[in-house]
């Protein structure tokens, strides 16, 4: 497969080997499923009331992983301008105990970052940082719209309580040839 269009050659691998959810493991962990795959990712970001039409390429990828216990993805975002690439994983695991998502962020540049999420009454998975603490309150949320296709939304909560947009990344799955 052609890597010319994405941020990195990782889907010219053509790793279809996702694994599969452990069947212990509690029904939620299918919450996150729609991460599992390859992803062709457009990323705009939020300018003058709307999404930019223009987008950065990038690339997630997720598997099951930890036995099927967990969701495992690796993020290879855009380059933009002479900013190096955000490369990163994710480990994604449902806490049964607490009834959310325990995750760790570890990027390549060092950072990492302990964040939780939670399915809400609205249908959409949430997202949060709990370590460290992020210097001003966001909101991260993801939109399922179909098998192939999925967002991130990212932003700010302002002081008044309203939320003010940054980023969008739409994924679209990456078929496997073979």
């Amino acid at each position: 497969m052609a890597s010319a269009f994405f941020a990195s050659p990782a889907l010219a691998q053509d790793v279809c080997d996702f694994g599969a959810p452990n069947p212990e493991a509690p029904v939620e962990i299918n919450q996150f499923e729609f991460l599992v795959g390859n992803h062709r990712i457009e990323a705009r970001i939020w300018q003058n009331g709307d999404w930019t039409q223009g987008y950065a390429p990038a690339e997630w990828n997720g598997r099951w992983g930890i036995d099927g216990w967990a969701v495992i993805d690796e993020w290879f975002g855009p380059q933009l301008g002479d900013n190096p690439q955000n490369l990163g994983v994710n480990v994604r695991y449902f806490n049964e105990e607490t009834g959310r998502w325990s995750m760790v962020w570890q990027a390549t540049n060092g950072a990492a970052q302990i964040l939780e999420a939670e399915l809400r009454d609205d249908g959409n998975v949430h997202m949060w940082q709990v370590t460290p603490e992020p210097a001003q309150e966001r909101f991260i949320y993801f939109l399922v719209h179909s098998d192939t296709h999925w967002s991130r939304i990212d932003g700010l909560v302002l002081e008044d309580g309203t939320h003010q947009h940054q980023y969008r990344l739409d994924a679209f799955e990456v078929p496997c040839e073979g």
